[in-house]
């Protein structure tokens, strides 16, 4: 699937999702809430308009929802964006070796907590968590991290 052909989809897909979000808006507010059975319908409707709107808004910003990670720019479909522009863009033998080697400079924290940062797109608590970290050290392993591959990949 081309860029282009992504986007269109998901321009579609968001419209889709907020033409049936109004639609089951008008039909909770058509319910009658004295009846048990009608109230217990727009509890229903509330849930699945709480996650359509959870969606419209993933799909809108492109990151999750809630998410506290600094400009847009850093976000991880634009940070996959700028990696698949450069895998396809042709690396010398040399530039790989570079990277790879710059990788290896990292400590093995360093280095995990970066990988799950950009690579797999986790947030500093996500990986504190998974590694039973304080997300200030997780955080601190990442920007030491991006510091020396700046340095050494430059």
């Amino acid at each position: 699937m081309t860029t282009t052909t992504k986007a269109t989809w998901i321009e579609t897909l968001i419209s889709q999702y907020a033409t049936d979000s109004r639609a089951l808006h008008k039909y909770r507010k058509s319910l009658d809430l004295d009846d048990p059975q009608e109230a217990e319908e727009a509890d229903t409707v509330s849930e699945i308009l709480s996650d359509m709107r959870y969606a419209l808004t993933w799909l809108k910003r492109g990151r999750r929802p809630g998410s506290r990670r600094g400009a847009e720019i850093t976000d991880v479909y634009r940070q996959r964006e700028m990696l698949i522009k450069l895998a396809g863009q042709e690396m010398s033998s040399e530039e790989k070796l570079r990277i790879v080697d710059a990788l290896l400079l990292l400590s093995d924290r360093e280095r995990t907590c970066f990988l799950l940062y950009v690579a797999h797109g986790l947030t500093c608590q996500e990986i504190s968590s998974k590694l039973n970290l304080a997300s200030s050290t997780v955080y601190q392993y990442v920007t030491r991290a991006k510091d020396k591959l700046r340095v050494n990949i430059s």
